[in-house]
Order: C-alpha cells, then structure tokens, then sequence
C-alpha cells in the first residue's frame, strides 16, 4: 500500500512538474498579421463581430487599403493560396524589434509551406514600412483598454483547464512551450502553429479566436464554446508529430487520400486539402472528445454534443475513431505511450477508406428534412397576404432548443419572419409569426442547421423558403 500510494505521488508530482502555468496573451504580431489579412479582404479575417473594434481598424487603416503590401498579401494568395493558418504561421514566425520586423532563426522549416521563401522574406520587408507608415505601433497602444478587457474575460476558460492530462494520455513528456493567444482581429478562426526555439523543443502557440459578446459588445468566452477550442489547439502539438514517422506509409496515405476525396466538399469549407490534415485533424478532433469524456465523467453529454459537432463537420468516423481510442486509454501497459498504438490508428484509418461512401450514404439518410409547410407550399406564387403565421413541418422529432433562420439572397428586406411562436407537434414542427405581407412581393429565407437538429443531433441542411404574395 505504501508503494503504491509512493507511486502516486510521484507520478502526480510529474504531471505537475510538466505543467505551466498559462496565461493568456495578446501580441501585436497576430494583430498586425490579421490586420493585413482583412484590408487584403481574406474572407476568413474579415468578421465583424468586434464591432468597436474593427470599426477602429477600418477608421485608421483603410487610407493605407493601396498600399504595396496589401496588394501584395492579395496576390500570394491568389497564387500561392495564403490565408487561414498561413497567415498565423508568418506571424508566429516574426521577430519585431519597434518598427522593423525580421523572422525567426528556423523560418525556413517553420513557416507554412505555401510561402515561398523569397515571397516570405519580401512580404517582411513590406510589412516593416507599412507598420511604421501606419503609425501601427500608436494604434496598438491606443487598444490597450480593450486588449486587457479580452485577457480579463478568457481567464475564466483556464479555470478548469486540465493541463496534466496531456501527459497522462499521450505518454510523451511535454518538452514543448505552451503559449495561449487571442487573436482579438480573428473572429472565429483558431490556430495551433509552432516555431522551433531549441532542439527539439518548439513554442507552440494556440491562437483563439474572439467571436462572442454581450449586449454592450464587450467579449465573453464561454467554457463550454472556448474550452474545447483550446484542448484541440494544443492536441496538434502531440499529435501532428507522430504523422512524420509514418508519412511514408502507403497504405496510410492512399486510405487517407480516398476518404478527402469522397469529403472534399465537407474538408474544403475547413480549408483542408491534404490527406496529412486529415489524419492529423481526425485524431485531434477524437483526443478531444476523449479529454472533455475524462474530465467529465458527471455530464456524459459534454462530450457527446462535441462528437456530434465533429461528424456534423464531415467526420463522420469520429464515433468509431473515439472508440479505437478508447482501447488505446485501456490498454496502457501494452501502449505506453501513443507513439506505440499509431499503427493501430493506421489500420483504422484502412478500414474507415473501405466503408466511406457507404458511411457517407448513411449520414445523408440521417439528416432532417423539411416535409411540408402551412399554409402554402415553399415556391407558391399567389400566397394570401394576409397570412400571418408559416409553420414548418419536418420529417422527423427535432431537438426543440434553439431556431436558425437568416436572411436569403434577397436580403433583409425580403426577410418575412417578425418572431418564432415556438415548436409544436412534439417538436416536429415549429411556428413562425410574419411579418405584415405585402401583395405581390417576394420573400425569402433560410432555415439552416445551426439549431435546427434532430433528437439525435443531425443538422438539417440548408433550405430556403421562397414564396411570392398575390396581387
């Protein structure tokens, strides 16, 4: 018993030893980079949920929108397709010193491979003039207030964040340095790049994005929206390693390479387009349902609602891939470490390329559908004016939390909906209050899978409305 209870003590002792202490960070590297992105108009930096924010952005740096460096991030991105985590792996890989910027010692392995090195070195080169020419540096300062508001409210996500798990999962002592910083310009984007800073040992970095607010429109970083965000961020630094000891494998990369093929529509709204991504993005996304299921071992559901967010995003074999893993949490003195179970996870992959189209077919059958509306069909052409209420009629129960409907192509002025009454019918339906119609008038909108899920959490696709009054 005493050698047992030495044991846990050591090892508890351990765990802690390979913990830091986290605090989260903004840096002006991330800013400026994200910054560039949205006057060279990436669609994935262009959000506009920080408001005040943003509005201070355009304010002080649209009269720079024809400068040399932003037409030039538009054309690397034309040619080279830069953007999403390209842009965060050149700004992790910056040096700044006041106004000049420089990039880091290992650049040249460090920095994602769609820049080119002399695209790299001459975007730096821009960068370092537009950053002056701006007065980028008075800016940044001028944001401070905002900056520690950000910082103030993502503390609470730390609150419960479980850094000694890493460890007790992978088996692999964590050499790395663990930064966490939010990207107050990224809306919903969220990066996990890495730089090397000794021998084999790596900064890693997971950037947050900030895309929730209150009333006031200051920022608010739910546990429950965040948390898992940040678990996945860090997963990438255990995980993707391992891929460079088995890249080589074919069986691998031609089982991943068909399942992209038969998701690349799914895998190309996450900017994914190799089959590595998806290796590596399948068993984050996986350790990370393993995570929120050990460390909530009272609310089972945690970790459900996140599987089924991840097969909602096309991985439809995340269900077994947890599984797979789960024999991995219960065989340990046969794997001690992941390193040892990877083969496993290849194999599994092997299996998941021969069944794909079928898994596929499957969850397309598994998806709610719209059955009918009241009271006229979507398309009609001589709807009553007067109709005041739509309801919306679907194939199947639904989860009865929550309503999804946005504005069609037509716009908001075309948006008929006043309110949502609520479900009905046993959550098979749910009620719509209109608008006052007017004759002759078309109106559109969108009823989209956000909200709208089966009792089992399938999403809906999204279906537009179309209906047109009579004169």
């Amino acid at each position: 018993m005493k050698k047992l209870l030495f044991q846990l003590v050591f090892i508890l002792g351990t765990l802690q030893s390979y913990a830091q202490t986290l605090v989260p960070e903004t840096d002006k590297r991330i800013e400026i980079m994200s910054l560039v992105a949205r006057l060279a108009e990436y669609e994935e930096y262009s959000s506009k949920d920080a408001t005040a924010y943003v509005a201070a952005i355009h304010s002080w740096f649209d009269a720079y929108k024809a400068d040399t460096l932003i037409g030039f991030a538009q054309r690397v991105r034309e040619q080279s397709g830069i953007g999403f985590d390209a842009v965060m792996s050149m700004a992790v890989n910056l040096k700044q010193h006041k106004n000049k910027f420089s990039l880091q010692p290992n650049w040249k392995t460090d920095l994602d491979k769609r820049w080119k090195p002399e695209d790299a070195l001459h975007f730096v080169s821009l960068l370092s003039r537009f950053y002056a020419k701006t007065y980028a540096a008075v800016f940044f300062e001028q944001q401070a207030p905002y900056y520690a508001k950000v910082l103030s409210a993502f503390g609470q996500v730390l609150t419960n964040f479980n850094q000694s798990w890493y460890f007790s999962y992978y088996g692999i002592k964590p050499k790395d340095k663990f930064t966490i910083i939010i990207g107050c310009g990224n809306g919903g984007g969220n990066f996990g790049p890495g730089i090397t800073i000794g021998k084999n040992v790596k900064q890693v970095y997971a950037i947050m994005g900030s895309w929730s607010f209150d009333t006031h429109g200051d920022p608010v970083f739910k546990e429950d929206n965040y948390l898992p965000t940040l678990v996945h961020e860090f997963n990438h630094s255990f995980i993707n390693p391992l891929l460079n000891r088995y890249d080589t494998s074919l069986v691998l990369k031609n089982s991943a390479q068909l399942i992209l093929d038969t998701m690349r529509t799914e895998m190309q709204r996450q900017a994914y387009g190799n089959w590595q991504t998806i290796v590596n993005e399948s068993l984050v996304r996986a350790s990370v349902v393993r995570y929120l299921m050990f460390n909530n071992p009272d609310k089972p559901q945690v970790a459900e609602e996140e599987l089924m967010i991840q097969v909602n995003r096309g991985f439809l074999w995340m269900k077994d891939l947890v599984a797979l893993l789960g024999v991995y949490e219960a065989n340990r003195k046969k794997y001690p470490s992941i390193n040892e179970f990877y083969p496993s996870v290849i194999s599994f992959f092997k299996s998941t390329a021969d069944s794909i189209a079928f898994a596929k077919i499957y969850y397309e059958n598994q998806l709610p559908k719209i059955a009918s509306l009241q009271p006229f069909a979507n398309n009609a052409q001589d709807v009553d004016p007067s109709v005041a209420e739509l309801i919306i009629n679907f194939d199947r129960v639904m989860t009865g939390k929550g309503y999804s409907i946005n504005y069609g192509k037509a716009g908001k002025d075309a948006f008929p909906v006043k309110s949502v009454i609520g479900y009905t019918n046993n959550n098979q339906s749910v009620k719509l209050q209109l608008e006052l119609l007017k004759p002759d008038t078309v109106y559109e909108m969108v009823v989209t899978g956000r909200s709208f899920k089966s009792k089992e959490g399938y999403p809906i696709k999204d279906y537009t409305i179309r209906f047109r009054t009579r004169k």
